[in-house]
């Protein structure tokens, strides 16, 4: 159904041809031919003249275009299910009726600043940051009316400097969409009777996976800006901090997270400060700690604060200190459940709300894994935040390394089999099968740094599979004494042989 909903509203064409209305924005090319060197010179200089006095801003990407090797195979995970945000990709129609649902909910924010804001002054706060804004993204189109079908269409590439108004006035009419959302999902009574979003939870649960996809994505800086502009005189709104954590996981509160009581308060305090956008906050509130000694086994702000909703597996987990091993040193393979379970080893499902804290006690056998919940979403939640870690945190993707050692772990039906009735894997989703197949996508792409942060954990597993004792005691459990009457039978079967 999704990707029937996708194509009738979007999709993604190859770049425009060079037209009347892009030809302009490239730079000019000098004519050189019969000129003197005096010319010539001047020439020259008067092209880097005027580079040298254009407001320039050095780009800072941010908000990447997934790479069509994820997206061409695969494509509905990193695309909105509800509502297109932001200028960076290429969609030939949008929906009429989300982009009016879009303008109302600007009005309504713009009702509530009207005491201390103006529209012109979200207008020129918009303008002033435009060459920043521009610096985020890979690239940029423009959103504008299409009379002759009466619907919105964001399929020409804006320049450096042209289109400015009409990018100002799409990135206006999303941030305050955005603003607004934030807002009625912190409190009931922000809600307008006929709130059409909020009347559905399909809606909300949709809007709320479209604000985390990477391609869909509004700069944080500016969010925060026109949250503080607008409301900063008004006591009885929270902060914009609140709005947003608030918006993922209710029961989370700013001021037990920024506490001086929570010994990371600084640590989320700056991390928060540095959020590029959703995509990154999402995974901002997984990341490890750096200041916690190495034996501590604690987690980050969804294990402090215990929530318990749809983003309840969003925690963290203690970065190794030890152990980090060269990929060539632990080896490039980790055995799957079956034949991990052959060698003797003990899935067990963990009591730790670290969903990233994989244990393996070397004594008793035994492999501790969390509770993993499978679903719809997990595919677009967990793709769109490697990706990320892809292209802006290359050298720190304990994502990808997660989504990776359960990937080596199930390989057949029988492995998944083993960690559903281990209750390790919560499925959700469908038989077997589709579990691999989205595990196999997810990692189809992924490129695997030279470190990763269960390189002890493999290699304990990997030795442990080497021990001959381990695969024998375990195939006579297996075999011979898996159930108590095959186990009588064997004992009677042995005690016959004896005699």
């Amino acid at each position: 159904m999704e990707n029937t909903r996708t194509k009738e509203w979007s999709k993604r064409d190859e770049e425009e041809p060079e037209t009347s209305t892009n030809k302009g924005t490239r730079a000019a090319v000098p004519p050189f031919k019969n000129l003197s060197v005096d010319e010539l010179a001047q020439q020259i200089q008067s092209q880097l003249d005027s580079l040298n006095n254009s407001q320039h801003v050095k780009p800072d990407f941010c908000i990447f275009r997934i790479p069509g090797k994820f997206s061409d195979e695969n494509l509905p995970p990193y695309r909105p299910r509800y509502t297109v945000i932001g200028p960076l990709v290429y969609y030939y129609y949008l929906s009429g009726h989300q982009e009016e649902e879009k303008q109302r909910y600007l009005a309504s924010f713009l009702r509530r600043a009207k005491l201390t804001t103006s529209l012109n002054d979200f207008i020129e706060l918009i303008e002033k940051h435009l060459p920043k804004i521009r610096g985020c993204y890979e690239k940029m189109y423009y959103r504008y009316w299409d009379d002759s079908v009466g619907r919105a269409r964001q399929d020409k590439r804006a320049g450096t400097q042209s289109h400015s108004s009409l990018l100002i006035g799409m990135i206006l009419v999303d941030a305050g969409f955005i603003l607004e959302l934030l807002l009625r999902a912190y409190s009931e009574g922000l809600r307008d009777e006929n709130d059409l979003i909020f009347a559905k939870s399909g809606t909300i649960h949709d809007l709320k996976r479209d604000l985390m996809l990477l391609e869909n994505q509004l700069p944080f800086f500016l969010l925060k800006k026109m949250y503080k502009r607008a409301l900063k005189c008004h006591p009885h709104y929270p902060s914009f901090s609140s709005s947003h954590l608030h918006y993922y996981n209710q029961s989370i509160s700013i001021d037990e997270v920024l506490s001086p009581n929570n010994l990371h308060s600084s640590e989320y305090r700056s991390n928060l400060e540095n959020t590029k956008h959703f995509t990154d906050l999402i995974r901002t509130f997984q990341q490890p700690y750096s200041t916690i000694q190495k034996k501590q086994q604690q987690c980050g702000i969804w294990n402090i604060l215990r929530g318990n909703t749809l983003f309840v597996n969003l925690i963290s987990f203690q970065k190794p200190e030890e152990g980090k091993v060269q990929q060539q040193q632990q080896g490039a393979y980790l055995y799957s459940a079956v034949l991990l379970r052959e060698a003797g080893v003990k899935f067990k499902v963990s009591l730790n709300t670290c969903l990233f804290n994989i244990e393996f006690d070397e004594n008793k056998g035994e492999l501790k894994i969390p509770p993993l919940k499978v679903d719809d979403s997990t595919e677009s939640f967990y793709g769109n935040l490697m990706v990320w870690e892809q292209c802006y945190y290359p050298n720190d993707t304990f994502i990808c390394d997660y989504i990776f050692l359960i990937g080596y772990l199930i390989k057949s039906a029988e492995d998944v089999s083993i960690l559903v009735r281990k209750r390790i894997l919560i499925n959700q989703l469908g038989g077997p099968i589709e579990i691999i197949a989205m595990f196999n996508r997810l990692c189809k792409y992924i490129n695997v740094g030279t470190e990763n942060r269960y390189s002890s954990l493999f290699v304990k597993l990997n030795a442990y599979n080497a021990v001959p004792h381990h695969s024998w005691i375990a195939i006579l459990k297996l075999e011979y004494f898996s159930t108590p009457w095959t186990g009588v039978a064997t004992i009677a079967a042995t005690i016959l042989l004896v005699l």
